[in-house]
């Protein structure tokens, strides 16, 4: 049976959800499901993982983990730097992926294909906090 190339992709996906399978630790007494294997900080409010993985500007698959945390977004940045220690830092304002949010303050970490997003926007009272796992595309 020939699969089109849509039911592929959601094939693809499926397998690549799957295959990121990973440890998933626990936020103030509540399950947290991290598929990413990335460090999650430790005091959420709030926390979500993407159902399907999707393909990046790049062409890479990745599945994303986004969390809110009431902490002020320097203590949440200073936990992700101890956690990441050898990863390169970029200011979001710098990122072209950001550059639409207004009043935008936050960094990006990235670990090779994987990254972690830590940041607010204008008067926000949260941290919000994305997990990026990725894989190379075909």
């Amino acid at each position: 049976m020939i699969l089109g190339r849509q039911n592929r992709l959601k094939s693809i996906a499926i397998l690549l959800t799957f295959s990121f399978l990973g440890a998933a630790p626990n936020a103030r007494s509540k399950d947290v499901y991290n598929l990413t294997g990335l460090p999650v900080y430790p005091y959420l409010t709030g926390a979500d993982m993407d159902s399907v993985a999707r393909t990046d500007t790049m062409g890479h698959w990745c599945i994303r983990f986004t969390a809110e945390a009431s902490a002020p977004l320097e203590v949440v940045e200073d936990w992700y730097r101890k956690a990441l220690v050898n990863a390169s830092e970029t200011n979001l304002r710098n990122d072209e992926k950001y550059k639409s949010y207004i009043n935008l303050s936050g960094i990006k970490l990235a670990v090779g294909l994987d990254s972690v997003t830590v940041f607010r926007t204008g008067n926000q009272s949260t941290t919000l906090i994305e997990l990026f796992k990725c894989r190379a595309g075909k």
